[in-house]
């Protein structure tokens, strides 16, 4: 299996930082979420413990889990924090495999 490309934003880790220091969970998973019934999944992220349907990924020191399956269509994933699009919310850009 190849290395997932992961990027988070230095934005991102201060929030995450954050998050994680007040938490019992020391992985972040990337996941997708349905927001409502009629909007499509977005690729979105929480913190979580690691399971055996994961892959664990060490990024600049932050454990990312993301399920086996999921992991299999994508090619890099970029978290990042704030913007102009994603005020004070974290925001997960992912380039799936389906084109290659």
């Amino acid at each position: 299996m190849e290395e997932m490309n992961i990027l988070i934003t230095a934005e991102a880790k201060r929030e995450l930082d954050k998050l994680l220091e007040n938490s019992e969970k020391k992985c972040i998973r990337i996941l997708t979420r349905c927001i409502t019934m009629t909007s499509d999944a977005k690729i979105d992220l929480e913190l979580d413990d690691y399971n055996e349907n994961d892959n664990l990924y060490d990024v600049d020191g932050y454990k990312i889990a993301i399920n086996k399956a999921l992991d299999s269509q994508m090619n890099y994933i970029t978290i990042s924090y704030g913007g102009l699009l994603s005020r004070n919310q974290f925001s997960v850009e992912a380039d799936f495999c389906f084109y290659y």
